[in-house]
């Protein structure tokens, strides 16, 4: 038993997507769990299809547009002047672009060998709840790992319960694959493996400031995610270091140039290059690592 674990972290996650295209140019695709967190968990679903076009026209082409990232919507999001205008128009990326200009093979999906979990947060209580294909519309599983708070602007009904993007609750499961039983684990970050992650920067703060007056227990819930945050990362680097080598972790060297969100194209490609370029350069040990027992 081979699992995967992707990290999101927005447009970071372009550094995940080149990780897992590299992969497939290679054959390495044979994990038998997988599980994916915010930006990752769309990228996941297209490589579980085989879908290696769609993953990097995705990327490459659709991020950057001013359909996805409104700069002109902050002041309305940060004084909460208006919920029809969001900073990221998620329903946009998932219905415009996932559904109708590069549709999922949804049924290879269903049909994958490899079994597929997609982390979102349950709302108000903060818990991680770990979605598969076929437990809602897939569209909609999309919507609620992507809908980052402050920036989406509203939960994701799924059956009978509110849904926003896992990142709030865990950005890193290492430990449910681990209750998978799997035997290795390849790891791929879209941060450095010895970063800190903050809850939120001051100009996060500044710009989801209403939301969060609104909604005061995710303050709370993001602090006790920093700390699983390093709870993961340490578990995941000693399952690394032990003898029987265990887990595998790819990862950018700094942070990428693309960071949270960004519209510049260039930054965003060269995360997608640096994430094909460093797990091409691992290729001989990821091949002794799937391949050794």
């Amino acid at each position: 038993m081979v699992g995967l674990v992707l990290e999101g972290g927005g447009m970071r996650a372009g550094f995940v997507a080149g990780a897992l295209v590299a992969l497939m140019d290679r054959g390495l695709t044979g994990f038998n769990v997988a599980v994916a967190v915010s930006a990752s968990v769309p990228t996941l679903a297209y490589f579980a299809t085989g879908q290696r076009e769609e993953i990097e026209r995705v990327w490459r082409n659709e991020l950057n547009t001013s359909n996805l990232v409104s700069y002109q919507n902050i002041p309305g999001a940060f004084l909460g002047l208006s919920n029809k205008r969001p900073v990221l128009n998620i329903d946009y990326l998932v219905y415009e672009v996932f559904k109708k200009k590069y549709p999922l093979k949804i049924q290879s999906l269903m049909k994958s060998e490899m079994a597929c979990y997609f982390a979102v947060a349950k709302v108000p209580e903060g818990d991680l709840t770990l979605l598969r294909p076929g437990d809602e519309d897939i569209y909609k599983i999309f919507t609620a790992a992507l809908a980052v708070p402050g920036c989406y602007l509203r939960a994701v009904w799924i059956n009978r319960c509110k849904y926003m993007d896992g990142w709030i609750t865990n950005l890193l499961p290492v430990s449910f694959l681990l209750d998978q039983k799997v035997e290795k684990i390849v790891a791929i970050l879209s941060t450095p493996i010895d970063y800190e992650y903050q809850p939120l920067n001051l100009v996060e703060r500044i710009l989801v400031w209403r939301y969060f007056q609104r909604n005061k227990w995710i303050l709370k819930k993001l602090r006790e995610t920093a700390r699983v945050y390093e709870e993961e990362k340490s578990l995941l680097k000693q399952l690394a270091q032990e003898d029987s080598l265990r887990a595998l972790i790819i990862y950018p060297d700094k942070i990428p140039p693309a960071r949270f969100i960004t519209k510049d194209r260039r930054k965003i490609n060269l995360t997608i290059d640096l994430g094909y370029k460093k797990t091409e350069d691992l290729e001989e040990k990821i091949h002794f690592f799937l391949n050794s027992r």
